[in-house]
């Protein structure tokens, strides 16, 4: 009778056994999908943050490479004739100005040669002059008459624009330099 019993019991749980297998099997799959996945993002993520690394190195040379121009002797006619140095645009301060710039024919291409970006950054020179009144500005105006007068501050916007690896990673960086 004891015989029977145990036979009894192993036949109900025959197919008990490949079920839970078959379901543990799908349950490691399914983790194992998740993280083949995680780490296909992380990789994309890493290599989106390279390119923009890259853009931004570039970018900032190109800025540096500007603002050497102006630290020189002799700077250029700000006259439009050499392109890339121009008297203040109209808008260039506001937002999105410089996506929809004309960069290949308005700027300044450098040749650098940096290594592992899409192509050699660029770069603008605004020659900026702004108007103050002489004196009225600290307070220290003596009569009316002081406060009339006016001075010409002269400076320099440089907007930079670089590409990283991929055509698609840009930074546009800006400076404003005073001579």
């Amino acid at each position: 009778m004891n015989k029977q019993i145990f036979s009894n019991s192993v036949q109900r749980q025959r197919g008990m056994t490949l079920i839970v297998g078959l379901i543990m099997v799908l349950l490691m799959t399914l983790v194992g999908m998740a993280a083949i996945r995680g780490s296909g993002m992380q990789e994309l993520m890493a290599g989106n943050m390279r390119d923009r690394n890259l853009a931004f190195q570039s970018a900032e040379a190109a800025l540096r490479e500007g603002e050497e121009v102006l630290t020189g002797a002799t700077i250029p006619a700000f006259n439009g004739t050499p392109a890339g140095y121009v008297q203040a645009i109209t808008g260039s301060t506001s937002t999105g100005f410089w996506d929809r710039y004309a960069w290949d024919t308005g700027s300044v291409r450098t040749a650098m040669g940096i290594q592992l970006v899409s192509s050699q950054p660029q770069y603008v020179i605004e020659e900026v002059v702004s108007t103050t009144t002489a004196n009225a500005a600290d307070g220290s105006a003596v009569d009316f008459a002081s406060t009339l007068k006016t001075e010409d501050t002269v400076f320099y916007r440089v907007t930079s624009r670089a590409e990283g690896g991929t055509a698609d990673a840009v930074v546009i960086l800006q400076s404003t330099y005073k001579r």
